[in-house]
């Protein structure tokens, strides 16, 4: 009897999984991300359209302050986070050598380069962005646009930079700049003799170039064409020596309490429809298969700087130490 009684306790415990394997999912998403909000918003707006069983709890916070809460949660013992979307791959990187990322195959990674996507399917790009150089066209005139970083330091006073220690982009561009030959760690210790201001954060030094409080400053190419087509005497350009191409990655938790339903919504942002969202708000998309927006450039006609995001990983503590006695 105890066999036949264990036989009907594990037919039943099937029976129990199949009937979860087939239903369709549903229920709350608990959606970490540092993306802006007239970025995610729109994309969780279309994704519960199309998947009205699905609620999309969103905790929107800085690169830096999200960071801060994933860590604090993870030392706590419970990552809250069904799906994370961030600036800084470091985190990634570091997410996944714990142990606290889900490896997803996504039926839209063969759209997505080998580049931006992890070679595990631990994390994916969402989108793609470039810091480079935002100018007002007020005040500085085509034949004056600097073409390279070096030329980014005559303005002295009249060009600005968010704080690495509270953007996640500007972070990974101290890495990149401080993993350049050319550049280095110096171009910041000559950026603090040029008198180059740095605010907080990206916000900040945006709308000090689009009211004229700066001339030039270290811009992001979405945020500059987004500022322009609302109006603004605002314009974006590629250095010469190199921009920062930064993948955002987004990625399912290995914890996650509702783990199908994060698979289907991080396939919606990796989808033709997801991409095309982002490619309104003037993204580069990490699909090979949907346009980038228009008056923008290919991938093949960018030239960006290289960047070990294992190394920011192990070092990236130190940078911000470097960074805060200098500024």
């Amino acid at each position: 009897m105890k066999t036949l009684t264990s036989l009907a306790a594990a037919t039943a415990l099937a029976a129990g999984m199949t009937s979860t394997a087939w239903a369709e999912p549903s229920g709350t998403v608990n959606f970490y991300s540092s993306m802006q909000l007239d970025v995610v918003e729109p994309i969780i707006e279309a994704f519960e359209e199309r998947y009205p069983e699905i609620e999309i709890d969103l905790l929107y916070s800085g690169s830096v302050e999200l960071e801060q809460r994933i860590f604090s949660e993870i030392e706590a013992g419970r990552l809250r986070a069904d799906v994370i979307w961030a600036a800084n791959p470091a985190l990634f990187l570091n997410l996944k050598e714990q142990g606290w990322l889900a490896a997803h195959d996504s039926e839209h990674k063969h759209a997505i380069p080998e580049d931006l996507r992890d070679e595990d399917d631990m994390f994916f790009a969402g989108r793609v962005h470039h810091m480079g150089i935002g100018y007002n066209t007020n005040m500085v005139s085509e034949d004056e646009v600097p073409r390279t970083w070096e030329e980014f330091l005559e303005w002295g006073p009249q060009a600005a930079s968010a704080s690495p220690l509270h953007s996640g982009t500007n972070f990974n561009m101290l890495g990149a700049f401080t993993q350049n030959e050319t550049l280095g760690f110096e171009w910041y210790e000559r950026a603090r003799e040029a008198g180059m201001q740095v605010v907080r954060g990206t916000g900040d030094v945006t709308r000090g170039v689009v009211s004229g409080e700066f001339a030039v400053i270290k811009g992001i190419d979405y945020i500059m064409a987004g500022q322009a087509a609302e109006g603004a005497p605002v314009a974006f350009s590629f250095p010469e020596d190199g921009v920062l191409a930064l993948p955002s990655p987004l990625a399912v938790t290995a914890e996650s309490e509702n783990d199908a339903a994060a698979r289907v919504f991080l396939d919606f942002i990796l989808s033709e429809e997801g991409q095309q969202v982002l490619v309104d708000k003037f993204f580069m998309p990490v699909r090979t298969d949907v346009d980038p927006p228009e008056g923008l450039p290919t991938a093949d006609q960018i030239t960006a700087l290289e960047i070990d995001y294992d190394w920011m990983a192990e070092n990236g503590d130190q940078l911000r130490e470097r960074f805060s006695e200098l500024y």
